[in-house]
């Protein structure tokens, strides 16, 4: 144990028998008790330092000046152990004392594994070196431990010194970080769309933890936020905390599968939130929006009831509006397709995505046409609604391409293979396609309307469905010659696509997707099985077929089959040859 001292308090009477040279007897204002003793080396100025209460020459605590004298290093404590860590950085601190009767000098300290190591050291640099530790004297350094990967992490940091017995001392120091709980809810919100006073809707929701390593996930408490505290309910109850595991090599761990109740008991618009609690770092409290009306249902009214564009070059895009009204009580909900006979990718609309439309509110559906023959367009806008009493609307949509002296207008048609083009599919593939111009500039989904290709033409991306499939690309108005390819990416397999999270993908409740997979039969269900079952049907979907049409002025000059062996994968299928105006294809 290092040693103290207690400073003396010397009583001097000053008077005939005091010396003269005693401060404080000439000074009638001083008064006659005085420390004469030490209790800290800046007491006793360059040179000195404080033994025992006494200011004392540093040279006479040396080892060659105290016969025997041994320095004796102790780091305290003897293992830097930080336990289990977050994702951040750590810090903990490490004294290294002399319990010897003599100057210890440090000379060193760095890691074993050096630049390797996940522990830093700041002040153990070299420039901060060498350290004189007096007898009973503490050195402090601060030791970081910041992890890059779920994992066990273990160095020394080694100690150099003039230790009587150990000149080199190993102090272990030791980490472990099993990753960081992740909060996974499928879907992210649930509408309830309309019930009717009196009536209950069930929707389900599944909780996961998809954090990493092993760290698991801990739900303390669930309950509801609404001013309507009857309106929204959830079953099983969460009596005490329960913890969710995580995957581990991708594999889910344990879910929670919860059936939250709209059972509203008078008519209004009824929102409210399903609340966590759990130890997600960062973002403990995490909600789920709920939503419900029992006000009146979604009624769909659209305007016009067909879309005529009349004529339109072959090149040229063209675009009507087409408004959808809502004017039930109930938010409106709508998904659309393309269907017809002899569909054409001329026809399009946008957005892909229609949000939700709230009662009384409208919005519009941007039709287009890109004419790519001289020919009729024509097709069906089929939009599926959640208005039960017109659950499907058709607009019929025409053009005339018109032809155009001299114009040239390629259009370049991929569809993959990736099971049905509905929502409702467990069939996960997808694969882009991109045009290089003969300088490599690209057209593609990041970026469908580039504007700096000049004389290489005005090229156009759009994909279709909400599988993005089939995708299109039109190049009309090229004057330069010169080769352009075609570049096909495997962006998605079904088989790496994480189970867990395929309702949210669709944007559907775990209920319908359970519904739909086992032909309407959802009872005893649970999440891992949904999952198990989502990975057996994505088992033999690594590969895909893929074709590429090219178009010019509206005829098939090349249909070109390639297969896709794995996400990653990309090839260029095609090479379109443009020399002294014509078009040929090579492959």
């Amino acid at each position: 144990m290092p040693r103290t001292s207690t400073p003396l308090l010397v009583f001097v009477l000053c008077g005939v028998a005091a010396s003269p040279a005693i401060t404080g007897c000439d000074d009638p204002t001083t008064p006659g008790i005085f420390v004469a003793r030490c209790s800290a080396d800046s007491e006793c100025g360059s040179g000195a330092i404080c033994i025992d209460g006494e200011c004392i020459p540093r040279d006479a605590v040396s080892c060659q000046a105290i016969e025997g004298g041994q320095a004796i290093l102790q780091p305290g404590p003897p293992l830097i152990d930080f336990g289990h860590t977050g994702s951040g950085t750590s810090m903990a601190d490490l004294a290294l004392r002399n319990i010897g009767d003599c100057t210890l000098t440090i000379f060193e300290a760095y890691f074993e594994k050096e630049e390797e190591s996940a522990f830093e050291c700041p002040f153990c640099a070299p420039e901060e070196f060498p350290i004189e530790l007096f007898p009973f004297r503490d050195h402090g350094v601060a030791v970081f431990f910041t992890p890059s990967e779920v994992g066990v992490y273990e160095d020394n940091l080694i100690l150099l010194s003039d230790d009587a017995e150990f000149s080199e001392i190993k102090v272990p120091v030791r980490a472990q970080f099993n990753g960081l709980p992740e909060v996974t809810l499928a879907p992210s919100s649930l509408d309830f769309d309309y019930a009717p006073v009196g009536r209950t809707l069930t929707r389900t929701i599944q909780i996961s933890n998809r954090g990493t390593g092993t760290a698991p996930l801990r739900i303390d408490r669930i309950e509801i936020q609404t001013s309507t505290d009857t309106t929204f309910s959830y079953q099983p109850e969460l009596e005490d905390s329960i913890e969710l595991l995580p995957p581990i090599d991708g594999d889910p761990g344990d879910d929670l599968i919860l059936n939250v109740r709209y059972h509203p008991k008078e008519i209004d618009q009824h929102v409210g939130d399903l609340v966590l609690y759990t130890n997600q770092p960062g973002n403990s409290v995490v909600r789920v929006p709920l939503s419900g009306s029992s006000r009146t249902p979604a009624k769909i009214v659209t305007s016009p009831e067909q879309i005529v564009f009349g004529p339109v070059p072959i090149g040229g895009t063209t675009a009507l509006p087409l408004t959808i009204v809502n004017e039930g009580g109930s938010p409106l909900r709508i998904t659309y397709r393309w269907g017809g006979t002899g569909l054409s990718t001329d026809l399009s609309a946008l957005p892909l995505v229609v949000p939700p439309i709230p009662p009384g509110a409208y919005t519009e559906l941007q039709v287009l046409v890109t004419a790519t023959a001289p020919a009729p367009i024509t097709g069906l806008l089929i939009l599926e609604t959640n208005d039960p009493s017109r659950p499907s609307v058709t607009i019929p949509v025409s053009a005339d391409g018109q032809d155009v002296v001299g114009a040239q207008v390629v259009k370049i048609d991929m569809n993959f293979e990736n099971g049905s083009d509905s929502a409702f599919d467990d069939d996960f593939r997808n694969v882009d396609m991109s045009l290089e111009n003969p300088f490599g500039l690209v057209c593609n989904k990041q970026y469908p309307n580039p504007t700096n290709w000049g004389a290489f033409g005005n090229p156009s991306w759009i994909s279709f469905g909400v599988k993005e499939e089939p995708e299109r690309i039109v190049l009309p108005d090229a004057m330069q010659d010169g080769t352009y390819r075609v570049l096909l990416t495997y962006t998605e397999d079904c088989s790496s696509v994480p189970s867990g999270l395929v309702a949210a993908i669709l944007g559907i409740s775990i209920e319908a997707l359970i519904a739909y997979f086992t032909g309407g039969i959802s009872t005893g269900i649970t999440g891992g099985q949904l999952a198990d079952a989502i990975d057996d049907l994505c088992l033999n979907r690594r590969s895909s077929a893929t074709t590429v049409t090219v178009y010019l002025n509206g005829s098939i000059v090349a249909e070109v089959p390639v297969t896709l062996g794995r996400r990653g994968d990309y090839l260029y299928a095609v090479d379109l040859v443009r020399q002294n105006g014509q078009y040929t294809v090579r492959r």
